[in-house]
């Protein structure tokens, strides 16, 4: 693989970082500039952050590459981003040939107090080693200081690598009249508390508590609540990440940025973007470096006195905004990030057509389940992974051929149960056996789902440590079991749990564990779209068009018998006894049932998976109150009588049932309570209750979890896990 220009960073970094890659990324790209991004993970953030959407964005526009963990790059330039990325090996070693390479320090070397921010000797050493002789660029004067201060600094670049931004992008009209009743102060940063004021009279003076002006704070946490104590009334604070950025600050008319003394500032990028809308800036004196005339610089207790001032003096405030705008274009627009390229390999070259690279695998791992919930899970994001990742699927579940069918690759291990061996044996056997398997598919990312991780895979995994470890699991346990399998989180470095619309009511174990784990919308093996029309539905299924039809989905069987409920539904429809011989009812039996339900002659069988891709040809149903199908039927609007199954070994089905009928998304039965099921079924025999509960699941309509899970696990395959392994600089040893 060939580019122009090679990124590489932790691409989860949150703020200022990411946006910064972003904008100059899009700049060299619009040049003509092929580019790399190499991404590698550090320690300082958490696993369960996601690559920034910005980064992800690049690539969903074909602007950027992720190079793939094992794939060979050779690039023109590369440009390390942010030194604390490079303070651990990675499990990966990146195979990087480069003839320029370049760290681009985004953060100082050490912060106001003095305390080191990270060892640039290491961070030097470990990122020759990698990479090759590398030059130092600090972003902004700050940084230059802080490592200029050092006893041994590293190699630089004579000029800054200040930040860039596309003020296209960000501009708005700010020349009209204000239709505001009081001027707008405010500003947005990350939840730091380093990156706000260090005290409560310094919080109201830069965002004054007076009756005449208006604060709007985005990215403001409770945690600074312990510093401004009672929170003043013409304030509005928004939590990090409420409204894009850009949204936010053409909703403001001044951006007034004031900090911690403990935190130095490494550029400024909330700053740039302020100003690249046209906003007035009042800012401390040691931007005018950055910014020039471009922003007003004072005190903290200056800030309501000029705003004031320039309230009444419009003429003097659109000057102002025209310079700020005119400084952005001029010292950080696009232009600036491609002459600084050029200047050092080149202008771009004509491109050759791009070289197939190597396609991360990511492997799902499921357990068999007596139903089919964990298999369609792992399907259900497998499905959604972009071409540039391979999904292989590994199952206990007899029904593994339907992954085949959906043409990904599968492979299938026996449970110890269904080979009646004892669980010792079994358990060296599938260390073994699933051992073989990851070293035959060599997967960057190994996701269960599963209730219990066991024993034998983690000791598979423990051999391979460069592997991501995912554990995908469902909430609602029934309180008092499961701890014991939960305590196993610690061994994986993410768990994923898919969202459960029945939340407000799960009273288990899980509950208490939710702060460790990293939540998706509930998970659905399809979306709406892809669900066949009701015409062609019925056509499909052989069903008259002007008749009703019910569906029968009561799981498996393996492991609780719903006869009662089958049966009441079979005799409602019996044309010689039952009173609704117009009603035509579809029986769906699971791939991995164990004993065949008998049928009458007039219910249909629907043998295919998925189900939910027929659920329209239906007026109501009669189903399980498992996961998937519950959350397929709500999200279909299909009115659902939902019996749960009450084995011990299951979630708390009941009360996933009884919330869907609190909330009108369904109607509840216990399977051994006939009366129950009845007056269900009477129920949605009336076309005016199916009505009113379709409405209410059309009204509760989530988005699916399986494409944000699938997006995640494609951003863990692209990046290097940091090593469990420490990187010591070391000084070579001269013979004689």
């Amino acid at each position: 693989m060939q580019v122009d220009v090679l990124f590489v960073g932790d691409f989860r970094f949150p703020g200022g970082t990411s946006t910064s890659i972003a904008s100059e990324a899009r700049a060299l790209a619009a040049a003509g500039y092929r580019l790399g991004l190499l991404a590698i993970a550090t320690s300082p953030l958490s696993d369960l952050r996601p690559i920034h959407p910005e980064i992800s964005a690049l690539v969903e526009e074909g602007l950027a590459r992720f190079v793939p963990p094992r794939q060979p790059v050779t690039a023109e330039l590369t440009l390390l981003q942010h030194p604390l990325a490079f303070e651990q090996l990675p499990a990966v070693p990146p195979r990087v040939t480069s003839h320029r390479c370049l760290m681009i320090v985004h953060h100082p070397a050490v912060d106001a107090a003095g305390v080191a921010q990270y060892d640039t000797a290491q961070v030097a050493a470990l990122a020759e080693a990698l990479f090759g002789p590398v030059t130092w660029a600090p972003v902004g004067p700050k940084v230059r200081e802080s490592l200029e201060r050092l006893v041994s600094p590293p190699p630089m670049t004579p000029e800054d690598w200040v930040n860039v931004i596309d003020p296209q992008a960000w501009t708005t009209d700010r020349q009209s009249p204000l239709p505001r009743a009081r001027p707008v102060i405010g500003r947005h940063s990350r939840p730091d508390i380093a990156k706000w004021p260090g005290d409560r009279d310094t919080f109201l003076t830069a965002y004054p508590e007076a009756p005449d002006l208006a604060v709007r704070l985005l990215g403001y946490s409770e945690a600074l609540d312990e510093i401004v104590g009672e929170r003043p009334a013409n304030w509005e604070v928004l939590p990090f990440g409420a409204m894009p950025a850009r949204d936010f600050l053409h909703s403001l008319d001044y951006f007034s940025y004031f900090h911690s003394p403990r935190w130095v500032e490494a550029f400024g990028r909330s700053i740039l973007e302020a100003m690249a809308t046209g906003l007035v800036c009042l800012l401390p004196p040691q931007f005018e470096g950055l910014f020039g005339d471009g922003a007003v610089y004072c005190t903290p207790e200056e800030v309501a006195g000029h705003v004031r001032r320039l309230e009444r003096d419009p003429v003097a405030r659109a000057a102002l905004s025209d310079r700020a705008r005119r400084i952005v274009a001029d010292r950080y627009g696009p232009r600036v990030a491609v002459a600084r390229v050029a200047a050092l390999i080149g202008a771009p070259r004509p491109q050759a057509p791009p070289a197939d690279v190597v396609r991360p695998r990511v492997l799902f791992f499921t357990s068999n389940g007596v139903g089919m919930g964990h298999l369609a899970r792992c399907m259900a994001s497998a499905r959604r992974l972009s071409q540039a990742v391979e999904p292989v699927i590994v199952t206990m579940s007899k029904a593994f051929g339907v992954v085949r069918d959906e043409g990904m690759l599968a492979e299938y291990l026996c449970y110890f149960r269904a080979l009646d061996i004892p669980h010792a044996v079994w358990t060296a056997k599938m260390s073994a056996e699933l051992g073989d398997i990851l070293d035959y598919y060599a997967p960057e990312v190994f996701v269960f789902d599963g209730n219990v991780p066991y024993e034998g895979m983690l000791a598979a995994l423990d051999l391979r440590p460069e592997m991501w470890r995912v554990w995908q699991r469902r909430p609602l346990w029934r309180p008092g079991t499961g701890d014991e399998a939960l305590d196993l989180s610690t061994e994986f470095d993410v768990v994923i749990e898919p969202g459960e619309l029945a939340a407000p009511v799960d009273r288990g174990p899980t509950v208490d564990r939710s702060d460790i784990t990293l939540k998706v919308p509930p998970v659905r093996f399809l979306d709406e779209d892809e669900a066949l029309p009701r015409p062609a539905a019925r056509a499909l299924l052989g069903l008259d068009p002007d008749r009703p039809a019910v569906l029968l989905q009561l799981g498996a069987g393996n492991n609780f018998d719903f006869g009662t409920a089958a049966q009441l539904v079979f005799d409602l429809a019996e044309p010689s006894l039952g009173p609704r011989s117009d009603l035509q009812v579809v029986f769906a039996r699971w791939r991995i049932s164990e004993t065949a339900t008998p049928l009458p002659a007039h219910v249909r069988l629907l043998d295919t998976f998925p189900i939910s891709r027929h659920l329209k040809a239906f007026d109501f149903a009669v189903a399980s109150a498992g996961y998937n199908t519950f959350h397929e039927n709500i999200a279909a609007a299909l009115p659902t009588l939902f019996v749960a199954n009450d084995h011990p070994e299951q979630d708390e089905q009941w009360l996933r049932a009884d919330y869907a009928a609190l909330r009108g998304l369904g109607l509840a039965a216990r399977a051994d309570d006939i009366h129950a099921l009845r007056r269900g079924l009477d129920a949605l025999l009336r076309p005016d209750i199916r009505t009113r509960i379709a409405a209410a699941c059309a009204a509760a309509g989530t988005r699916n979890g399986a494409t944000a899970t699938a997006r995640f696990l494609e951003g863990l395959a692209m990046t290097r896990k940091a090593s469990f392994l420490a990187f010591r600089a070391v000084e070579a040893e001269v013979a004689g």
